[in-house]
């Protein structure tokens, strides 16, 4: 059986294992561990991933956008700076979450593990 409550906290950027303490200092920074079970994640790294599924998503939502534009409803300037703010804006949006998510993640698969 699969539990997503790990990975619905990582999600929601917090510790997959008691869904409470933060997973992150900063932005994209993480915690070694939790400051509330003390569970360690120090050796968990997401890599690549986030980034990976944040262009994914980011390119899903505006390519319809940049298709719409093609129709010259607005000047090139107002295309261009509506796309750019709403691609910088989804990623920015984007990024932890998914970071939060593979962390937990990882962290599940490697608690199957033991």
């Amino acid at each position: 059986m699969i539990h997503n409550k790990p990975l619905w906290s990582g999600l929601c950027g917090r510790c997959p294992n008691c869904g409470q303490g933060k997973l992150f200092k900063s932005y994209l920074k993480q915690h070694n561990e939790c400051a509330v079970c003390h569970e360690n994640f120090s050796h968990i790294n997401a890599e690549d991933a986030p980034p990976w599924l944040t262009i994914l998503i980011v390119g899903h939502i505006v390519a319809p956008f940049l298709i719409f534009f093609k129709q010259d409803v607005f000047s090139e300037a107002i295309d261009l700076a509506l796309v750019v703010f709403m691609a910088l804006f989804l990623v920015i949006t984007i990024l932890p979450l998914a970071k939060g998510f593979f962390i937990a993640a990882i962290w599940l698969t490697q608690k199957k593990k033991v």
